[in-house]
């Protein structure tokens, strides 16, 4: 037979375990604003103000990397900041790859759209990947 001791110290683990599960499940989930390669494509509404984040896999040391093309419109929603970030625990290899993260605000309504190409900037060939979102700004 158990004591109250040792039930309460099984209790109290217990629930200290399912509290570092949740918290681990919700460190995984994507914000609501922000996007990865499986939104590629898809038609989003927004409002004046908001940012969004668009992440996606990269790896310049291929001389490859992610570029706005010139199908965005500039008075509808601006950038705001873009930056390379080495995937977690690969700071030492080299050539490891990594994600380029890339934040805009919505400025005025209207509608536009952010297309980004995965090219080797000085090279005339067709981008190796692209990612597009739709936006429509009420």
């Amino acid at each position: 037979m158990k004591s109250k001791k040792t039930t309460k110290i099984l209790f109290t683990t217990g629930l200290i375990l399912i509290t570092v599960f949740i918290l681990l499940a919700l460190c995984q989930c994507k914000t609501a604003n922000q996007f990865t390669a499986e939104d590629n494509g898809k038609k989003i509404d927004l409002k004046e103000n908001e940012k969004i984040t668009i992440k996606l896999e990269s790896n310049p040391t291929t001389g490859y990397q992610w570029n706005l093309s010139d199908d965005i419109n500039f008075e509808i929603i601006s950038l705001v900041s873009s930056k390379y970030t080495q995937t977690p625990g690969n700071e030492d290899l080299v050539g490891a790859g990594g994600y380029e993260t890339f934040t805009f605000k919505v400025i005025s309504s209207d509608e536009t759209s952010i297309t980004l190409t995965y090219n080797r900037p000085w090279e005339d060939e067709e981008p190796a990947e692209t990612f597009k979102l739709d936006i429509s700004v009420k």
